[in-house]
């Protein structure tokens, strides 16, 4: 890590000031890139429909709810019960998107408020090929659609599924999605909340997720602006939720985009039992490029501790090996081509707990390539802010790996 100077801690608290105005909800406030505004509007999450009710006690009628588009606006809910997925109903007759729940607009589906085992969502039996999409693969009950929201579910999940709970619909500029009282388990991942391809440029996507439980699988959460979703704008206010088993408990990350923006503000969440707690990061490149992208995170009494897990439960993603409690990144390059240049990540903590974790509790890199002979890029930045007990915690910097020539990569920590 560079020595702490003057220049950059004025470097780090203008680009702080910039995108600070996200707590207070303004929509004059902006998320601002190293090159340019990205405006970002005032978070306000989605709520389950306060109108027409479709109550539904059974898989089939379930499906005739969720597929019916003169449903939209409605909340489906669930009587107690287990609902088994199937690609193919009890004819043959295969399925409406393969036995996937893909949301109506404004839909939401909720279980019985108070007891989230009480529905289960069993999604274990659905075959690789239901969750084929165009730009990949997707989840087990899809959102995006303006406003929606998933509540009081336990689902049981499948290991083909890219998520549990993924918000890769698209069809409006704006989506809203809730996902809250909810355990998702052994789909790659919990819940998702990304904009993906090029379909999703420039989409705003505000979501709330709040004392859920997502385990045994890839990533516990993941927010990203995924490739090719360029000028994406993701904020995500997140309290009380558990995120352990998994190989890594939480990644934020513009994963080969442009000029995109995430904001996820943390509060009372616990990332523990996993291989990494999180990774955090502007611009991630296997391919390609991720340049001039902003993320900020915010932690508020949020542990990443005892992150010590070498087993897991599924190995349907990347191939993670950099396991420990907190890594952030600028530019971060993991493929032999690909660049990242003028990224800004701002990680900031308040009375979080970062401790206990195998290999590093805490590591910080301005811009890193796994190709030893070059730079990731140039104009990379890392800022970390530890406030209050926070200020205990040990970071592990370095502005570049290999070492920037130029010094335009950087990483500054205040205290």
């Amino acid at each position: 890590m560079r020595p702490f100077s003057p220049a950059r801690l004025v470097y780090a608290a203008a680009i702080t000031a910039l995108i600070a105005g996200c707590n207070d909800g303004s929509d004059a406030n902006r998320i601002t890139s190293p090159t340019g505004a990205i405006p970002a509007v005032a978070f306000r999450p989605a709520s389950p429909s306060g109108g027409t009710v479709v109550h539904v006690a059974d898989v089939e009628h379930l499906y005739t709810a969720v597929n019916d588009l003169a449903n939209a606006g409605v909340t489906v809910r669930l009587a107690p019960g287990t609902y088994v997925l199937s690609a193919k109903d009890g004819s043959g007759v295969g399925r409406p998107n393969a036995g996937r729940l893909e949301l109506q607009q404004g839909m939401s589906i909720s279980g019985v408020a108070g007891d989230r085992a009480a529905v289960i969502i069993d999604a274990r039996g659905l075959p690789q090929s239901s969750f084929t999409a165009p730009f990949g693969r997707t989840g087990v009950i899809r959102t995006g659609r303006g406003s929606n929201a998933v509540e009081w579910l336990t689902i049981a999940g499948n290991g083909f599924a890219a998520a549990s709970v993924e918000t890769d619909l698209e069809s409006t500029p704006n989506a809203r999605v809730r996902v809250a009282h909810v355990v998702a388990d052994s789909s790659a991942r919990g819940v998702d909340i990304r904009n993906v391809g090029a379909a999703m440029a420039g989409r705003r996507l505000h979501a709330e997720i709040v004392d859920n439980d997502f385990l045994r699988g890839v990533e516990g959460i993941r927010v990203a602006n995924f490739a090719g979703a360029d000028r994406g704008d993701i904020s995500v206010l997140m309290s009380g939720n558990r995120s352990y088993e998994n190989i890594l408990g939480c990644i934020v990350e513009n994963n080969r985009s442009n000029f995109a923006t995430i904001y996820v503000r943390s509060s009372g969440d616990r990332f523990e039992d996993n291989g990494l707690g999180c990774q955090i990061g502007s611009g991630l490149a296997t391919s390609g490029a991720a340049n001039s992208n902003s993320t900020v995170f915010e932690g508020h009494g949020t542990h990443f501790s005892n992150n010590t897990r070498t087993s897991f439960f599924n190995s349907t993603g990347p191939d993670f090996t950099e396991f420990g409690g907190v890594l952030v990144v600028g530019g971060d390059v993991i493929g032999p081509t690909a660049t990242t240049s003028s990224n800004a990540v701002i990680v900031r903590l308040w009375g979080c707990k970062v401790a206990g974790n195998q290999n590093s509790d805490f590591q910080a890199f301005g811009a890193r390539s796994v190709d030893p002979s070059r730079i990731s890029g140039v104009d990379n930045h890392t800022t970390i802010e530890l406030h209050g007990v926070s200020k205990r915690i040990d970071v592990v910097a370095m502005d570049s790996s290999p070492a920037d020539p130029s010094g335009s990569n950087t990483v500054t920590i205040i205290r």
